[in-house]
Order: structure tokens, then sequence, then C-alpha cells
């Protein structure tokens, strides 16, 4: 996938991008399936991070899944590298991610200590500046969110798994 840049996108996606980020929404309740869950400890980590989520969702993949399975998986690791990503660099500790294999969507939550700290879409950057990460788990996403609590927000998407 090519870097989103503003000039890129139509007003309208850009407008709607930045909303869905700007208000509290609920965390989807995951059920008790399969679940990953990691502690996020620095930047430097997040190799070995993504490792053990593709390892995990690709586990969970039906055999007939084939490309359009492979390719679920690599949108899904790009959607959670960005908001762990995120998280340790503009959250506070303690930053944790947890994933579960639902039968028909992986659900994706990445907690960290600084609720004051909203989810915040880049807007105008220049180009090679980087910060369109959240337009990307926006695009990629059947929805997402983030839901704030007194000591720590909960940054959340939901991806779609393909069926075998």
């Amino acid at each position: 996938m090519g870097t989103i840049r503003r000039e890129d996108m139509s007003a309208y996606q850009h407008a709607a991008a930045a909303s869905s980020w700007a208000q509290d929404t609920p965390v989807p309740d995951p059920s008790p399936t399969d679940r990953l869950v990691l502690v996020l400890e620095s930047l430097r980590s997040l190799g070995a991070v993504r490792r053990q989520v593709r390892g995990f969702l690709t586990a969970g993949l039906a055999p007939a899944a084939g490309d359009a399975g492979e390719d679920a998986v690599e949108s899904a690791v790009l959607v959670i590298d960005e908001l762990t990503s995120n998280a340790l660099r503009h959250g506070r500790p303690p930053s944790r991610l947890l994933v579960t294999d639902e039968p028909d969507r992986w659900v994706v939550i990445v907690s960290d200590g600084a609720p004051d700290r909203p989810p915040t879409p880049a807007v105008e950057r220049p180009e090679g500046a980087g910060g369109y990460g959240l337009h990307v788990v926006a695009d990629l996403t059947a929805e997402h969110g983030v839901h704030y609590e007194t000591d720590h927000k909960l940054v959340w998407a939901c991806l779609r798994k393909p069926s075998g």
C-alpha cells in the first residue's frame, strides 16, 4: 500500500476519516474466543509484535482462504502496527494490545495511559512527513473508534475475516 497524502484525499474523505476519531464510541465486546494479549514496551519491540500478530492471525484462517486470507492478514498487521506505534509515540504507559479471533472478524484493542491525548488524524502535513496512519486505519477497517476511561483510552478496530 502506498503512502496516503492529504492531496490524494477528497475533502469529504478527509472529513469522514477525521470525524470517525472525534467521538467516544463503545468498544466492541469481543467474544471469549482465541485471543492474543501483548504488553507494548517500545517502538523497537514492534517487529516482534508484528511477527506474533501475523502468526496468530494466520493460525486462525481457514485453509481455503488463500490469497484473500493473506491479504486480510497483511491489512490487519498494518492496522495493528499503526495503532500500536501511535500508542507508544503519543500515549503513555502502560500500553497493551488485545487481538481476538472471532468467526467472521478480528477485533483489535490498543490501550494506553493517556486519555487526555485523543487520536488526531493528520491534516495538511508536508509530503513525506507521515502522520496519515489513522486515515489508513479508517480505510482498512469495517469499524473503528476510541473509548475513554478515567485513566486510559482504548483505540479499537474491527477487521473482516475472510471465509474459507
